[in-house]
Formats: C-alpha cells, structure tokens, sequence
C-alpha cells in the first residue's frame, strides 16, 4: 500500500477535522495519483468529502461504528481490510486521516508526500518520515508554486532489511 498526505514544515497534516489549506495543484496530483486505484479511509475523511464517493476509485472505509456506505466498501477492522486489499488487481493508496496513517504506516511500503514548505498550525501530525533511517527518498519534483504556497511532491519507500 502507498499513504498519500500532504504536510507542512512541522509534520502537521491536518487542522479542525479537515487539510490544513486547498492547494490547486496538489489536488490536481491527487487525483491523477489515485485515479482508478483503491483509497482506503477512515469514516470522518470520507464524510468530509464535499461529493462522495470519490469519482474513478473503490472507496473503502474502515470504521468501527458504520456497517454500510453507499458507495464504499466498509471494514470494521484491519485485519479484514488488509486481507481485501491484498487480493485487488489495483494500486491502494492511503488517505487519511491522522489515526488511519499512523494504523497502516506499517503496512505501506511506499509514500507520496506534498511537502508544503510553510507552518500551518495544525493540530494533527505524522511521522517526518523524510528524517526517518527506514526511508529513503526516491523521487523529488521540483518546486512549484500553488495558491501562493510553494510545494514538492516527494516519493518516499521503505529501505527492505530494515
């Protein structure tokens, strides 16, 4: 599996239950990342998805109190949601939120990250796995500049004999 977030400078991924900002070009990447994968997703991100579910992609939601989503499949646990995704003939990415990240961190082999070079206060964080001795960086886009903001897109897998 592949996570998929944005972040800014101080690791933060999130901030009052939604991105920390709307960044044209990021979105843009997101959905041609994505497109005709598996996003995998915890109940809150799906519901604050304006239009759902997300158009050209299996929707599948792991929540411990929803039993069914139109649209989705849902999980109530990992374990059942992993044992799914293994047996797709597509790519999953993992979408968020804070908690889902940090539950499949150790399941993904791969991370495709938006580093948003600015502080935006957020009040959920991941793991700066760019500083982390069990990745390594394995592509780097340039700098762009999106809604004011500069940003990268870096992609990241997990070193194998770690």
């Amino acid at each position: 599996m592949t996570l998929i977030l944005v972040m800014d400078n101080d690791c933060a991924i999130g901030k009052n239950g939604g991105l920390l900002y709307r960044l044209p070009e990021d979105m843009k990447h997101f959905r041609t990342t994505t497109e005709n994968c598996a996003v995998i997703m915890g109940r809150r991100t799906y519901e604050s998805f304006p239009k759902r579910p997300l158009a050209n992609r299996e929707n599948i939601v792991l929540s411990r109190s929803i039993k069914k989503i139109d649209g989705a499949r849902v999980f109530g646990d990992i374990k059942s949601m992993l044992a799914y995704v293994e047996n797709l003939d597509k790519k999953a990415f993992v979408i968020g939120g804070g908690e889902i990240y940090r539950e499949l961190l150790p399941y993904c082999d791969e991370a495709i990250i938006t580093r948003v070079y600015e502080n935006f206060g957020g009040d959920v964080f991941f793991k700066d796995i760019e500083h982390d001795n069990d990745w390594q960086l394995s592509e780097s886009s340039p700098l762009i500049e999106t809604n004011g903001k500069i940003i990268r897109f870096l992609r990241f897998l997990r070193k194998t004999g770690v």
